[in-house]
């Protein structure tokens, strides 16, 4: 993959979101929890300038909160409308 240089972000207090930076001076937000690059809107935060990668690991930080947990929000079963799928396969 390369080599990469961890950036300090806010404080280090085991924030989820880092910022790292490859030898052609291409940064990334990097996601600590799913071990690989963020994203979001389903667009990699790869390629961004020193100061964009900073920011938008900053407010991501703020979004989706700090340490080893990822945190999303929690739905009842019982108003899950997605479809389950039972252990052959076929919806339940």
């Amino acid at each position: 993959m390369g080599i990469y240089i961890k950036a300090a972000v806010m404080d280090q207090s085991n924030q989820r979101y880092d910022v790292l930076c490859d030898p052609m001076d291409m940064w990334m937000v990097w996601d600590n929890v799913a071990e690989e690059p963020a994203s979001f809107g389903g667009q990699i935060l790869y390629g961004l300038v020193e100061s964009h990668a900073l920011e938008v690991a900053k407010i991501m930080n703020e979004l989706y909160g700090k340490g080893g947990t990822r945190e999303e929000p929690i739905a009842s079963d019982a108003f899950d409308a997605r479809p389950r799928l039972s252990a052959d396969g076929r919806r339940s």
